[in-house]
């Protein structure tokens, strides 16, 4: 939150908010910065708290809407389905709430983009995803991914992102904004470069056993493995009821950005574990799934591995740090795979995608 908030203050005094490192300072859109004011305006403790209210109250309402549109329309079940969601998805959301980071209310308008699309709501998705660019660059990914398929979205996100791009020109002085667009592109292709040693993507799950792929394989893998989840986005949607369908795209647009994004941080993992925690609640209503509800339902609560106490000497995140993460990732992609192709009866008001 300091970073936030030291960004907004320049940005209003009309100075450089990139001015900080590079690795570690604001690697943001410059809407990201003129959409902080409100907390930034409080008192910091007070900005702190609401801040934190605002964005895990956001992360709550992500979880309602997807226990709605996904686990539990049977009315009856909601409330218990919606517990024990929370107590398996919550978790993964402790390390990004600890730190105030954008990633917890990224995570959750991911999941609200998904329950409008299922509900062929395109306007209200567009706005869930459009805030989301503009809180995060990362949200570029499951914006093209779910635009790939419903095509229905793209004239209403080239609407809505044409709004992003003009919404800091209510700056005072707009010569400052354009300036601050060229200096936001030097530094997000200056910090895409990553710090593996620091970061949880699948390339550091790599490192952890002893390889080390050079940075131009990597950036292969990334557009090649891009296509592959591109791939199966299109045979979901074409599989699918509407609401699977919907669920399948969000879940591998976050999958792909814990494997492939190269600043893929431990609280990152925020982004996935809804999803996790949401199939391993659909399987326990299905019969013989006992094995993949238990391993999915570990896989959820795993992702809150960093923020496990020490116990003496012993620290679970110490021996877990940069590989169990993207171990579960990996693991989930398989899974996510067969959901796709595996056959299922589907009701006359779960509609197909297309």
């Amino acid at each position: 939150m300091p970073t936030y908030r030291f960004a907004s203050t320049q940005w209003w005094k009309g100075l450089d908010p990139y001015t900080q490192d590079q690795h570690g300072g604001f690697l943001y859109f410059p809407q990201a910065a003129f959409l902080f004011t409100p907390f930034n305006v409080l008192p910091l403790a007070l900005g702190d708290l609401f801040w934190r209210a605002a964005t895990f109250g956001l992360f709550l309402y992500a979880l309602v809407r997807l226990n709605d549109f996904f686990l539990s329309r049977d009315n009856a079940r909601s409330a218990k389905s919606f517990f024990i969601l929370c107590l398996l998805a919550v978790p993964s959301s402790l390390a990004s709430l600890r730190n105030a980071q954008f990633d917890l209310p990224l995570a959750a308008l991911i999941v609200l983009t998904a329950a409008e699309i299922s509900a062929s709501r395109w306007t209200a998705a567009t706005v869930w995803i459009c805030v989301a660019v503009a809180l995060k660059p990362l949200a570029v990914v499951p914006l093209l991914l779910f635009a790939a398929i419903y095509w229905k979205l793209i004239p209403r996100v080239i609407i809505g992102l044409l709004i992003v791009i003009a919404l800091p020109f209510l700056h005072w002085n707009p010569s400052y904004v354009a300036h601050e667009y060229v200096r936001c592109f030097q530094t997000l292709m200056s910090a895409s470069k990553g710090d593996e040693p620091k970061y949880s993507d699948l390339a550091a799950l790599l490192s952890h056993v002893g390889y080390d792929p050079s940075y131009e394989l990597k950036t292969v893998a990334r557009v090649i493995f891009a296509l592959i989840f591109l791939v199966f986005a299109a045979i979901g949607a074409r599989r699918l009821n509407r609401i699977e369908a919907a669920w399948v795209i969000g879940a591998l647009s976050a999958d792909y950005l814990m494997l492939f994004n190269p600043r893929t941080e431990t609280c990152s993992y925020v982004f996935l574990g809804p999803w996790v925690a949401s199939l391993a609640l659909l399987y326990s209503q299905q019969i013989g799934r006992n094995w993949l509800v238990w391993l999915l339902g570990i896989g959820s609560l795993c992702l809150a591995c960093d923020g496990f106490p020490k116990i003496g000497h012993f620290s679970i995140h110490d021996m877990t740090d940069r590989w169990l993460k993207p171990l579960i990732a990996l693991l989930f992609l398989p899974v996510l795979i067969q959901f796709i192709f595996e056959q299922r009866k589907t009701s006359a008001k779960n509609d197909p995608a297309f």
